[in-house]
């Protein structure tokens, strides 16, 4: 298997902020996949749907989508992106809106006024986060970026959020990772 060679980090935060949030966001969630051969970076892009309630014995989308993406571009896919939309009712504190991960409610008190946001996200298989977070109506003004460094898998823990499908279809990219996927996946979840 060839080894995953990573871009610079400013490359994915480049990405992150101009490309991903460019994608239209009537297009519905959309699934980026990423690979470097050292001198660019290579995409391919899907729709994900993420309508209705899924069966226990269905797929979850997201990594569906993650296994199709790294077939067409490779074994040495190093990331995941997810462009997505978050209404503003979204962000209120209530049950039903505990999927919006924290690092968009936190871009979201960053920006003047609280109106419709796009997301855009990469995950590398790193477990490396990059977040660049706009309002729908102002698109051209930068976005709030927010990078999450890769913490040690002895600690890692499955968010309750949205972003747990990414992040685990991000780290399974690097088979080093499985074992400790694994012991994830016989782990409490947290409550969601």
């Amino acid at each position: 298997m060839s080894p995953i060679r990573y871009p610079d980090p400013e490359s994915i935060d480049e990405i992150t902020a101009h490309y991903l949030l460019s994608t239209p966001w009537t297009l519905g969630p959309m699934l980026y996949g990423f690979r470097f051969d050292g001198e660019a970076i290579h995409a391919g892009c899907a729709a994900v749907d993420l309508t209705g309630d899924r069966g226990a014995d269905e797929p979850n989308p997201i990594h569906l989508r993650a296994a199709q993406l790294r077939t067409e571009l490779g074994p040495e896919t190093f990331g995941f992106g997810f462009v997505f939309p978050v209404f503003a009712d979204q962000l209120a504190d209530r049950p039903e809106n505990r999927h919006i991960p924290e690092q968009v409610r936190r871009a979201a008190r960053q920006l003047p006024g609280v109106g419709d946001l796009i997301v855009a996200v990469v995950m590398d298989a790193t477990g490396r986060q990059w977040w660049a977070v706009a309002d729908r109506n102002l698109i051209e003004l930068d976005p709030v970026r927010i990078r999450v460094a890769a913490t040690p898998p002895d600690q890692w823990q499955l968010p309750g959020t949205l972003d747990a499908s990414l992040w685990t279809a991000a780290l399974a990219l690097d088979e080093t990772n499985h074992p400790h996927l694994l012991r994830l996946g016989r782990a409490p979840r947290p409550n969601t």
